[in-house]
């Protein structure tokens, strides 16, 4: 398996005790998903083969955010001006979005998965629950299965839990 070399990074490392150290100036060595060493002036010479090395001077490292509640599937109506939840109720709004959430089909689970996995990968999350409680009938019994699709597209570890509403 490939890995990478990241040459003169900064490296916050959590340990056993649920601290933390920003380590500065240290390479970091991956093979796949699993990180292999990190310290100074680790031999490149001595690397896997398909190893890409990478000059990280300036960059920071920091382990994978976790998000433990999301509703991917809102994702496409967070933004529509007629659904502004600062001057609505909360039964206001369910009022209102539950009938475009009845409408949506299995292509919308997956794409507005995509979508907000996306958006939490591009500010560090790595793993990521989503509380899925939106199953209208006509769109089948694939939802969650797409969304395990879209996290293997994009490499995210994710978990899918049922949610509820009464």
């Amino acid at each position: 398996m490939s890995g990478i070399l990241l040459k003169n990074c900064a490296a916050v490392v959590v340990d056993d005790g649920n601290g933390a150290t920003c380590l500065r100036d240290v390479d970091l060595l991956t093979s796949g998903a699993e990180i292999k060493a990190i310290g100074p002036n680790l031999d490149a010479t001595e690397l896997p083969e398909n190893t890409d090395l990478r000059d990280a001077s300036g960059w920071f490292v920091y382990p994978g955010l976790v998000n433990t509640h999301h509703h991917f599937f809102q994702t496409f109506v967070r933004n529509r001006a007629d659904l502004d939840w600062t001057k609505l109720s909360v039964i206001e709004w369910l009022d209102m979005i539950y009938p475009i959430f009845s409408r949506l089909t299995e292509e919308c689970f997956y794409h507005s998965s995509v979508t907000a996995m996306a958006e939490l990968i591009k500010h560090g999350c790595t793993t990521a629950m989503d509380h899925q409680y939106c199953f209208p009938r006509h769109a089948g019994k694939g939802l969650v299965d797409r969304q395990f699709e879209a996290a293997e597209l994009l490499g995210m570890r994710f978990h899918a839990g049922r949610g509820c509403n009464t």
